[in-house]
């Protein structure tokens, strides 16, 4: 992607089973211009993965079948050029982060979140 793609031309799916969580996170996508796609397990979104276009992913790690380092492992298998950004709840950077493209604290002011996504997209 280059800088000069619109946001509005890209597609985030966010991943949390944190039902406000995933809320606002949307909001937050949805007001800076983005697409977003919401899934409330990981098995949803690896389906909405794999049935739609997607610029990145969002993450959280701790879900309560797989964690997020297990579903980005998943996905890099089935489209590697998607970067992957995983969020926690835990300052401490979980392991498999390896299949990840980066990592955030959850509660981080919105405009660390826009400006990793921004740098991800671009890379």
């Amino acid at each position: 992607m280059t800088s000069s793609t619109s946001p509005a031309l890209l597609v985030i799916l966010c991943i949390d089973d944190d039902d406000l969580a995933l809320r606002v996170r949307k909001l937050v996508l949805a007001s800076a211009g983005y697409s977003v796609l919401t899934a409330a397990s990981g098995e949803a979104g690896l389906e909405l993965f794999q049935q739609n276009r997607v610029d990145l992913v969002i993450a959280d790690h701790f879900l309560s079948a797989k964690t997020g380092t297990e579903i980005a492992r998943e996905m890099k298998g089935q489209k590697p050029e998607v970067p992957i950004l995983i969020v926690s709840a835990s300052a401490e950077k979980p392991s498999g982060l390896e299949f990840a493209d980066g990592f955030l604290a959850k509660g981080e002011a919105p405009d660390l979140l826009l400006d990793t996504i921004a740098r991800l997209i671009k890379d």
